[in-house]
């Protein structure tokens, strides 16, 4: 390509894909754990590289499936400050939290955690979620964080957007402000681990997930944006949440007519098994057990990919939610 590609600003360590919830818009729970996944001392190795390549100037966020399932993952966070990286966040869905492990998480020099939680509803939450009594558990784990935060600069909240938590929405908003703790929200997108037709909203069982009623949808968008307009700790800009009414009008309609995707540039995801990726949908670039991450990173094989992402108009998840720009 004939621009100079930045490195890596994010990199998402995804350290397994299997989880302890049975969430209906994630189906990584029937994953099971891979034989091969890279050992807390191979992820050590990789953050060395990772150092070596971008002199820490890089946010990591620890993530799975459920993180807290990868004994000794705690360690890796703490490895991961020593070498000085200052920006080290972990996304989980808050189960396995009791308040010893609570400690260790403040205690492991993360500087964020963000929990899934879709509904102060339990039964709105728990329904979604799969596993009755999941909302009491991440309610309990963000009250452990809450009352403790030690070097934690923030504690924060993923909710997706959908249909069945859709009345819920600007009662959680609100309640995050009031509690001094970060909300980003997310659209559904098509159930993941899934093999779903593209119109699965409406030719599918989950798709209930979708919000049918768009007039309701708008209304709590505008009211999100209102918030975030007025100073309320959103993770998503302005532009985002109105880019989501686009998106849930037409889904199949590519939302950045005018600018192609930026994946591939600056974005960087690591798999269990030790495979990097640019973008999810287009597969690894290379495996960090056989090389340097700076080498991976300029391959012809990743050059390939940005040129691949470069025509893609897809509305991809990654797109829509976890790396969106202007």
């Amino acid at each position: 390509m004939d621009k100079i590609i930045r490195k890596p600003a994010f990199c998402s360590i995804e350290v397994l894909y299997s989880c302890v919830l049975r969430c209906k818009m994630c189906y990584m729970w029937k994953n099971a754990r891979m034989r091969d996944e890279l050992s807390i001392e191979e992820w050590k190795g990789f953050i060395r590289s990772l150092k070596k390549f971008t002199a820490t100037d890089c946010s990591v966020n620890i993530t799975g499936g459920e993180p807290l399932l990868k004994k000794e993952v705690l360690q890796l966070a703490e490895f991961a400050v020593e070498e000085g990286f200052r920006n080290i966040s972990m996304t989980t869905n808050g189960f396995l939290v009791d308040r010893g492990i609570a400690g260790k998480l403040i205690d492991s020099g993360l500087s964020m955690v963000s929990f899934s939680l879709d509904s102060l509803d339990a039964k709105v939450h728990d329904d979604i979620r799969g596993v009755r009594g999941s909302s009491k558990r991440v309610m309990d784990a963000i009250g452990y964080l809450s009352c403790r935060r030690g070097r934690l600069v923030k504690i924060g909240i993923q909710t997706i957007i959908m249909g069945p938590n859709l009345d819920t929405i600007i009662d959680l908003a609100k309640w995050a402000g009031r509690k001094n703790i970060s909300v980003y929200f997310m659209a559904v997108v098509k159930p993941l681990c899934l093999t779903l037709p593209d119109t699965w909203q409406t030719d599918h069982e989950l798709g209930y997930l979708w919000p049918k009623d768009k007039e309701r949808l708008y209304r709590v968008l505008d009211e999100l944006i209102k918030l975030k307009k007025g100073g309320a700790d959103i993770g998503n800009s302005a532009a985002q949440l109105e880019v989501f009414k686009t998106y849930f009008s037409s889904p199949h309609e590519f939302i950045k007519k005018s600018r192609r995707c930026k994946m591939g540039d600056g974005m960087l995801k690591i798999g269990p098994s030790g495979e990097a990726a640019l973008c999810a949908e287009k597969g690894p670039i290379g495996n960090v057990r056989e090389g340097d991450i700076e080498d991976i990173w300029n391959s012809e094989r990743a050059g390939i990919v940005r040129e691949e992402i470069s025509s893609c108009r897809s509305n991809c998840p990654q797109l829509i939610n976890c790396y969106f720009e202007e």
